[in-house]
């Protein structure tokens, strides 16, 4: 035999050899590879959660909570009338001493809607307001610097008061104005 044929033979023979042991493997499905092999997957290992003990035993958490309802109700019935009249903001600051005005502000939550480096913008917004029946003021602050004119809406006693004229003044399609809920305090 030449040569070049017995090479030709044992290179056909290794061929075949090769395609017996791959065919199965290839031409099985996972599940008949998995069988062939003897190959399982373990089940997942169970995991327990762990017990977390509260730290304040239910006896302090209730007379806390009995403490809280009372505080409330004690505030509750504190809690005075709103007052109707938007504060006064000078245009010009006087040196005169101002006396109490009667329906001066309680501490509260206020609305901040714009804030404008002219006074004039600041102004011409609160009258647009007051026009559409807000109760809107300005205060000028001093910060890094610079002067600003912030725009407020309100006051109003409860937060949730403040939260509710924010959004009114968000769905308000004349101003659309997206403001922020600030502590006020006078």
């Amino acid at each position: 035999m030449h040569l070049r044929t017995r090479q030709r033979v044992i290179g056909l023979l290794l061929l075949l050899l090769l395609a017996a042991i791959l065919a199965p493997l290839v031409l099985r499905t996972p599940e008949q590879v998995r069988l062939a092999l003897d190959m399982s997957i373990p089940e997942a290992p169970r995991i327990s959660e762990p017990e977390i003990a509260p730290v304040v035993s239910e006896e302090e958490q209730a007379a806390t909570d009995r403490q809280i309802d009372e505080e409330q109700q004690q505030v509750a019935a504190a809690e005075p009338e709103p007052r109707v009249a938007p504060p006064v903001v000078e245009e010009e600051p006087s040196e005169a001493p101002q006396p109490a005005a009667q329906d001066a502000p309680q501490p509260g939550f206020t609305v901040q809607v714009a804030s404008f480096s002219d006074v004039a913008n600041a102004q011409a917004l609160v009258a647009r307001l007051r026009e559409a029946g807000y109760s809107a003021y300005h205060r000028e602050v001093r910060q890094d610097g610079n002067t600003w004119q912030r725009v407020f809406v309100g006051p109003e006693i409860k937060r949730e008061r403040a939260e509710a004229l924010r959004q009114r003044l968000a769905d308000d399609k004349a101003f659309a104005l997206e403001g922020l809920v600030r502590s006020f305090v006078p």
